[in-house]
């Protein structure tokens, strides 16, 4: 929940912390299934293990993202202040993700006090970007408490809508938020992670998720125009929850179909294959043929094996593969540091440390932004032991600038740039991921990403951009 100026704490208010803190648990517990992923990044073996076992396809380029970058990157967090928000949208990002609170928002029946979230809205439309709020949980007055078993302890939640009155209470609600704040160009999220039992106890159903899903989707559309995403899937490789879910009418109502991929590993070739199966799944459930697919959700703390580089190398070599494979936008988790305990993961996925100052990470998407923020995604890179993409700037809108950004696949590989530059074209600047330039010429590249300045070699011209061929 986003506090500006409020005064004490209401009634009901700590229940959303509770779901909050709830959201954190099972983010822990989704990371340790992940953490194959983040020691790809840091073990060559287990990544070269990993790619023969699955043996993936190469990175599809026909659905690759059209947008300029900086345009479909976003944040998450909650208690984002003013100056938080100068400082996300001077990094360059356009998206923030934020909590919206059924039960804190309807405290009697089909009264809506929507005031925290409205000044939160003006605040972050008067910058330049768009909040997306998550359209969530349980509310007392319309639905009951419940009790679910997680991890040994006796949990209370509250229930989600799944009676005909309380879909019809829950849709209401949503259609008036819609209304009420169409000036600033929400997106709107329907729930948050319906596939994990702490956010859909007792335990998730995807058909009662879907016809919720329909109705609340429906009432936002029929509010006016307004861009719907759903359903934030936590277990978007193989979950049954999701598979089910492309069989219902609700995929076609979903203008962008939301997952939360922390199963992503940084291995290009690895990620492009479980995107590509995650559109194939989609489809092949008969409601959607071209599925339109957002990350809502994605991120990597700092706990363990995992360093501060580690996550910031991961996060510029996720998105590049998300942008490969057509997804956006792409919200990373979170903002900043929730705290400094070394033995609680969720004090550390933030790009800020709790004193605001900026993690690798930070750096790492700042200097991405200042590289490529402007260019467009043109194709993939895959060859001689490197792999990592071309970006082009729009030649419709008069721009000549293309760069390339890469990394070694497995452990260090030898980075020889006239074997990247496609033909025409000559290198003619390197800089780290910190954006602080290298040496020309031919030299050992490691995980860490690389970008090159790419020029025509004869002055004057704009040869074609003919991406080099997969080795």
């Amino acid at each position: 929940m986003i506090r500006w100026g409020q005064g004490p704490n209401r009634p009901g208010e700590g229940l959303g912390r509770a779901l909050g803190a709830g959201r954190r648990r099972a983010r822990r517990a989704r990371l340790r299934t992940g953490l194959f992923g983040a020691a790809l990044l840091l073990c060559p073996g287990a990544l070269l293990a990993a790619a023969l076992l699955l043996q993936p396809g190469t990175v599809r380029s026909d659905r690759h993202v059209s947008a300029p970058v900086a345009q479909v990157v976003g944040i998450a967090g909650n208690d984002l202040t003013p100056a938080d928000l100068d400082r996300v949208s001077g990094l360059g990002l356009h998206f923030v993700r934020s909590d919206f609170s059924w039960a804190r928002t309807e405290r009697k029946p089909g009264v809506y006090d929507f005031g925290p979230y409205l000044e939160f809205a003006r605040e972050v439309h008067a910058r330049g970007m768009r909040p997306l709020f998550i359209l969530d949980y349980g509310n007392p007055v319309h639905t009951p408490f419940t009790r679910i078993q997680w991890r040994g302890r006796d949990e209370r939640r509250t229930s989600p809508p799944v009676a005909p009155d309380q879909i019809a209470a829950y849709s209401k609600w949503a259609a008036a938020a819609a209304k009420a704040f169409a000036a600033y160009d929400p997106i709107w999220e329907v729930w948050n992670e319906p596939d994990h039992p702490r956010f859909w106890p007792p335990k998730p159903d995807a058909a009662a998720y879907g016809r919720m899903a329909l109705a609340a989707c429906q009432a936002i559309h029929s509010a006016g125009r307004a861009e719907v995403y759903g359903p934030a899937a936590s277990k978007w490789v193989d979950g049954p929850f999701l598979t089910a879910l492309a069989g219902s009418k609700a995929i076609t109502c979903f203008d962008r179909i939301s997952v939360h991929p922390y199963q992503m590993t940084g291995d290009a070739a690895r990620d492009g294959a479980l995107w590509d199966g995650l559109w194939h799944r989609i489809a092949a459930g008969g409601q959607v043929k071209t599925p339109r697919i957002a990350n809502s959700e994605w991120g990597r703390p700092v706990v363990g094996r995992v360093d501060d580089q580690a996550q910031a190398r991961y996060l510029v070599r996720t998105l590049v593969s998300a942008l490969a494979a057509g997804v956006a936008p792409n919200i990373w988790y979170s903002w900043k540091d929730a705290g400094t305990d070394p033995s609680n993961d969720q004090h550390h996925f933030g790009l800020l440390l709790p004193d605001g100052s900026p993690k690798p990470a930070f750096l790492a998407l700042q200097t991405m932004l200042r590289q490529v923020g402007t260019l467009r995604y043109a194709c993939p890179v895959q060859r001689a032991g490197v792999e990592g993409a071309i970006f082009a700037a729009d030649p419709q809108a008069g721009g000549s600038s293309v760069k390339a950004l890469v990394w070694a696949k497995t452990g260090v590989a030898r980075l020889e740039p006239g074997k990247i530059a496609p033909t025409g074209w000559k290198v003619s600047g390197l800089a780290d991921m910190t954006g602080k330039p290298l040496e020309g010429g031919e030299q050992k590249l490691g995980n860490a990403p690389v970008y090159l300045r790419l020029v025509p070699e004869k002055t004057g011209a704009q040869p074609t951009l003919n991406c080099p061929e997969r080795t």
